[in-house]
């Protein structure tokens, strides 16, 4: 591997691996606050979030209710809802660690 290629891949690397960790706290405190369990993805492409959860529990109403715990759990911003056309709208929260250096997103189809 050439030098910056190499370097790329390490930095990829290591944000799935903070990614990780970050993870394996997240779900250490499901027990302890009582949140809701939810599907998790980890990113190594700096063009989305590093930790992504996904609401994808039940009906429209309680994947809502999941999304508002976790934002507030996570202290989440909600960004601007994406209409998925007839489908619903998908909401959107984001939280920046700089500590990890990674971003967190929680996402929910309603």
């Amino acid at each position: 591997m050439q030098h910056e290629a190499k370097q790329a891949y390490l930095d990829q690397l290591h944000l799935q691996q903070r990614a990780v960790d970050e993870l394996r706290n997240l779900l250490a405190r499901i027990s302890n606050e009582d949140l809701p369990i939810i599907t998790w993805a980890v990113h190594s492409s700096a063009a989305k979030a590093a930790l992504t959860g996904f609401c994808d529990t039940g009906d429209a109403q309680q994947r809502r209710r999941d999304f508002e715990i976790w934002r507030e759990a996570i202290n989440a911003d909600l960004q601007p809802s994406e209409t998925k056309g007839e489908s619903g709208t998908r909401l959107i929260a984001t939280v920046r660690d700089n500590y990890l250096d990674l971003s967190i997103d929680i996402v929910a189809d309603v």
